[in-house]
């Protein structure tokens, strides 16, 4: 079942945050200690090991080593993916009620573990930037082209970030501690976003990431965390449900402005003769 995970840096301490860069560094591992056997590694007790566990929405360290587990298990390299979808389909119509269904209970497994009080957050984090930068690189560049269009046409002052390498690296080091990013980013991630996202946080601007995978580098690094399930009965992951959570996003910073919004479509719209053709 979904839980609401709460692992970014603001929610965690400084013994915290080294648990959580160990099982990040070392998963697989993790997955097979005990609580006490990663006490005595990190020099820490089994009850900081569960009450970390707790405080991040597990029910405790054997939970968490479950979910642990899943998210192995679950990633795959493309050519063992290919594999396994192999035989997946066995008619046009088998293609179609698949996709579909698996995308449906991608969406009903968001909306049963969204916290609404998160996007709050992030819609007021938005509204009181002075600027949004949007990051999105390689699969991510769609919805991350999709929210920064709309958000531009709705008034938020926002840059398009798509190029890595030293060119996102000189962009964000503009960054100022009244600004915020959106980071669209699933696995596997580029060494270029983790060091992204680590000047990010070094400038002091806000971090919210749009994810499919909660322990990473990048994680730790941001104040607020989104899980979107990505994953689907084909070869290719599916984008709907962060799709979904940037319309979440926009309907409310529109929600909040629909006074100023209206006016200025109003403006646009006199100028209509000369935008579109006759």
């Amino acid at each position: 079942m979904e839980k609401i995970i709460n692992l970014s840096t603001k929610n965690l301490t400084k013994g915290e945050k080294k648990i959580a860069e160990y099982i990040i560094s070392n998963p697989k591992e993790v997955s097979d200690m005990s609580a006490l056997d990663l006490g005595k590694v990190l020099n820490t007790s089994d009850a900081s090991i569960v009450r970390f566990s707790k405080n991040i929405g597990f029910k405790g360290f054997s939970d968490l080593k479950t979910y642990l587990k899943i998210q192995i298990n679950s990633f795959k390299k493309p050519q063992n993916k290919i594999l396994e979808k192999w035989n997946n389909f066995q008619s046009e119509n088998d293609i179609v009620d698949k996709i579909v269904k698996s995308d449906l209970k991608n969406i009903e497994s968001f909306l049963s573990q969204i916290d609404v009080k998160k996007v709050e957050e992030t819609v007021k984090n938005i509204l009181s930037s002075k600027k949004v930068f949007v990051v999105g690189m390689g699969c991510s560049r769609g919805v991350a082209q999709f929210i920064s269009w709309h958000m531009k046409r709705i008034g938020v002052d926002v840059e398009l970030l798509q190029e890595s390498g030293i060119g996102l690296l000189e962009s964000l080091v503009h960054l100022k501690e009244e600004d915020t990013v959106l980071f669209f980013t699933f696995p596997r991630y580029l060494t270029d976003e983790v060091q992204a996202s680590k000047l990010i946080k070094k400038r002091g601007a806000k971090l919210i990431l749009i994810t499919s995978e909660l322990f990473s580098d990048i994680s730790v690094n941001s104040d607020i965390v989104f899980k979107v399930p990505v994953d689907n009965d084909s070869f290719f992951n599916s984008y709907i449900v962060p799709m979904e959570l940037c319309n979440i996003i926009l309907t409310s910073i529109y929600e909040k402005n629909k006074d100023r919004i209206y006016k200025e479509l109003e403006e646009i719209s006199s100028f209509k003769d000369y935008l579109y053709l006759k």
